[in-house]
């Protein structure tokens, strides 16, 4: 890409002489130029570039099908015989939680090396090297004839499962063209029902099967869609934002160019992407010079400061808000509501994700149109009162089991409770911390909340099975008042991320108080400060 001759610094700040402050006042009205085309350009979703595009983010998302595979499968597992019987285990106890809680203990680990791989080697690689792990794992949990070789394998599964959930976000936010970027980030995290769905009917088809084998061919098919993650990455373009990071520029451009621009390198669009890419490598040094372990960029501004905040909040509420429970225990659930046939607490949990999938999707959609905070306050304020009917409803049913009105109506708002969490809060899980960090933290601050989640979930999946042993559906208590906590967390501290690029969200959380400066409408002259700012930094030698 050629590029044409530039002021200097000094003349473009209006230092020397009328030449250049006529080239400045030219290059103004060129960004103003751009930042209108931008705006008034007509864009399709049915394009042959948007098809492409759709075609590399599928093997992203088969990431998020490997972690919603494991989530349903143990909680199928947990209502087999078969499964029970083999490794002496029952359907709630410590036991039951450790063997839940080593998957996302296996993730811990991983964050020190999840973060680095994706800013030295790239998001595909990230993506690869996961994928590859979840294979080992899975050759060793699914043959296993020990409850210690049991564990082991799922705690590798854990350690893999942490880099695709590092690299495939990061690639789909950095990948996903911005006037859809909220749906197709979102659509990520819905994915992890698809493997939920698989699962758990899997499970379901092979609970009559009396043998181990009742229980290792759903461990089995954990293998498929690692396999084609493994296998399909190598035909996907890397990551445009991780190109310019490494100064490839010309290999960024080329792939914005036929993703995003229907193959023209000088479409609006791409000339926009380019320049905003620019200007915030420009300002802050790439990670991938810094070391590895380095992870004070997370910390040491304000804003960065702030964009942790909502990196933690998101991964820790994410597992928190009960959605662990009717992920691992949902047949536990079903029990508690005074349903005892496994059979059918297995066909409960396979019709469960699928209504969370139809409804995540349908989440996903409205994003862009919603906004972040309103689909994330509302859910929590449903959930929260979803878990104090499921409360009192299965204290009717355990009061007297001839009572089917209040088993039926607590089985009902474990579903709505699934289906508006799914609806709200499934979508944005992945992408509102994706989008909230910036390029130069996006690997390590998505790897950091990646711990933070896995230790969350670690401790409400090992917490769960003595809590349910010890207290059964007074457990539901803990949620009531923790949903609204969270809501109100969000109220004050998440800012909206909708409809700004994700350069455009440094403007917002630099200032003094984010959240009420992401409220403010946006405008053509947010867009303009941002090119004009690019020339700056680059005449400084940032780029």
């Amino acid at each position: 890409m050629t590029t044409e001759s530039k002021p200097t610094l000094e003349q473009f700040e209006g230092g020397n002489g009328m030449e250049g402050k006529e080239k400045t006042l030219q290059e103004t009205s060129d960004a103003i130029q751009l930042a209108e085309a931008v705006e008034s350009t007509n864009y399709s979703p049915w394009t042959p570039s948007m098809f492409r595009l759709y075609g590399c983010l599928v093997i992203a998302y088969l990431c998020g099908c490997l972690n919603g595979y494991d989530g349903s499968l143990m909680g199928s597992l947990n209502a087999m015989p078969t499964y029970l019987k083999y490794f002496h285990m029952k359907t709630a106890s410590s036991g039951t939680g450790l063997v839940f809680a080593i998957y996302n203990i296996g993730s811990i680990p991983a964050v020190l090396l999840s973060g680095p791989i994706n800013d030295i080697f790239g998001r595909r690689k990230g993506m690869f090297v996961g994928a590859a792990i979840i294979i080992i794992g899975t050759c060793i949990q699914a043959p296993a004839t020990t409850h210690g070789m049991f564990l082991a394998g799922r705690f590798i599964l854990g350690f893999g499962v942490s880099f695709c959930c590092v690299s495939a976000p990061c690639y789909v936010s950095e990948m996903a063209h911005p006037v859809w970027r909220g749906t197709l980030t979102g659509l990520y995290n819905c994915t992890w029902y698809i493997g939920s769905i698989v699962a758990s009917w899997v499970s379901y088809g092979c609970e009559s099967i009396t043998s181990s084998y009742g229980f290792r061919i759903p461990i089995w098919c954990q293998l498929i869609s690692s396999v084609i993650v493994a296998i399909g990455i190598w035909f996907l373009p890397e990551s445009p934002r991780w190109l310019m990071a490494q100064d490839r520029t010309e290999e960024a451009i080329q792939v914005l160019a036929r993703y995003h621009g229907e193959g023209d390198a000088s479409h609006p669009m791409v000339t926009l992407q380019v320049k905003e890419m620019q200007h915030q490598i420009a300002i802050s040094v790439s990670d991938s010079s810094k070391k590895w372990w380095d992870y004070r960029e997370l910390f040491n501004t304000h804003s960065a400061r702030r964009r942790f905040i909502c990196v933690a909040g998101m991964a820790c509420f994410g597992q928190l808000s009960g959605n662990s429970l009717t992920s691992y225990y949902l047949p536990e659930m079903a029990k508690n509501a005074g349903i005892d046939s496994p059979k059918t607490q297995l066909m409960l949990n396979g019709i469960y994700p699928v209504l969370c999938l139809i409804t995540s999707v349908s989440g996903a959609g409205l994003t862009d149109r919603v906004g972040r905070r309103p689909l994330m306050i509302y859910s929590l304020l449903f959930c929260s009162v979803a878990f104090a009917i499921m409360l009192g409803t299965s204290k009717l049913a355990n009061d007297d089991p001839t009572n089917s009105s209040a088993a039926n109506t607590s089985i009902a708002f474990i579903y709505l409770f699934g289906i508006v969490f799914s609806f709200g809060w499934t979508p944005l899980q992945s992408m509102y911390i994706a989008e909230t960090l910036s390029t130069n933290t996006r690997a390590k601050g998505t790897a950091v909340g990646n711990l933070l989640s896995n230790i969350s979930s670690a401790v409400i999946s090992y917490s769960s099975g003595p809590a349910f042993e010890k207290l059964g559906y007074y457990f539901y208590a803990v949620f009531i008042a923790w949903d609204l906590i969270e809501m109100v967390v969000i109220y004050f501290w998440f800012p909206e991320t909708k409809e700004r690029t994700l350069e455009e969200l440094e403007e917002v959380f630099s200032a003094p108080n984010p959240v009420k400066k992401s409220l403010e409408r946006r405008d053509i002259s947010t867009v303009l400060r941002t090119l004009e700012v690019t020339e700056v930094e680059t005449r400084r030698g940032g780029v």
